[in-house]
């Protein structure tokens, strides 16, 4: 029974936070929040903290067995200017920090710190080139993002077990990236990005969850690991199963790159770009995909979305 053990979450009220609050206490955890406000919602207890008042509740992370860091500005919820680059490097990397030193000087020590992390650590290249952990990072605004992150993450090292899951994108009945892709579609509008060619690393939220607890149950697990299932498919493939679930037809050209790079500026590298990355170091930590593929990732979400 893991009930007397405490689980902390930063950003978790989010789409993946959302999901593995509901997992997590559904295995009888004891979950609590960080937010920017604090109080009680669906059972769930809030606890304030803000990083840029260098402010954190520390009732929030007393005697915590576990504290999980998903906290960070959306990546494409904005176009990105110097403003917006900063906002989201600083919603990572010093809300790390902060956590960092309210544990260290309120000598808490915890078993185990999971961060999220992103898949772009990598950079946006199409290529045949299949990515693995021990690549070395793209000097791309995201990459050196990501590095950043990871690096005032490992402080944690020096107190507990840490875990960075480079997160790809995140297939989901609600929110997400599918449900952007999936609009268009629905309205008879849709149509693959640039060449259609860059491929596009993902895993089904459900499957991110159980690995995030995973990695917080698996004590051998320590370090850097891609949260993609491995299954190598591109834009243009993800465009046309999601037709064919949705029974709408796919009529228009590719949207082409010089339109999205006009609407969405450097950020366009993220959705015309997109490499292969390996599941290998996951699974051989022992961890089993339930939606290894998309077939059975887009049954499961549309069976149920309708």
């Amino acid at each position: 029974m893991n009930v007397m053990k405490k689980i902390v979450v930063s950003g978790g009220s989010g789409l993946v936070g959302s999901a593995l609050t509901k997992l997590l206490v559904e295995k009888k955890y004891h979950v609590v929040h960080l937010s920017r406000q604090g109080g009680i919602k669906g059972g769930i207890t809030s606890y304030e903290w803000d990083y840029e008042k260098n402010y954190i509740d520390l009732e929030a992370l007393m005697d915590a067995h576990a504290i999980v860091h998903l906290a960070g500005a959306g990546i494409a919820d904005k176009r990105w200017s110097a403003e917006r680059k900063k906002v989201i490097v600083d919603s990572r990397v010093k809300t790390a920090e902060l956590l960092f030193r309210a544990v260290e000087e309120a000598g808490i020590k915890p078993d185990v710190f999971v961060s999220s992390s992103g898949m772009n650590y990598y950079g946006s290249t199409t290529s045949t080139k299949t990515f693995r952990e021990t690549d070395p990072p793209s000097g791309t605004f995201i990459g050196q993002c990501c590095v950043e992150w990871e690096a005032a993450v490992r402080k944690f090292e020096s107190l507990c077990r840490v875990v960075c899951l480079r997160t790809s994108v995140v297939l989901s009945e609600k929110g997400g990236a599918l449900e952007k892709i999936d609009k268009p579609v629905r309205l008879g509008v849709g149509a693959a990005l640039g060449s259609g060619n860059q491929f596009m690393p993902y895993i089904h939220l459900k499957d991110l969850a159980r690995l995030y607890l995973f990695a917080i149950e698996n004590t051998e697990m320590t370090g850097s690991f891609n949260a993609s299932n491995g299954d190598h498919i591109t834009n243009k493939t993800l465009t046309q199963a999601i037709a064919k679930s949705l029974d709408k037809p796919l009529w228009l050209p590719n949207v082409p790159s010089t339109v999205l790079k006009l609407a969405l500026g450097e950020m366009s590298e993220i959705v015309l770009e997109g490499s292969k990355a390996s599941a290998q170091k996951v699974m051989d930590a022992g961890f089993h995909f339930q939606y290894p593929d998309l077939s059975s990732a887009l049954s499961q979400i549309y069976s149920r979305k309708g």
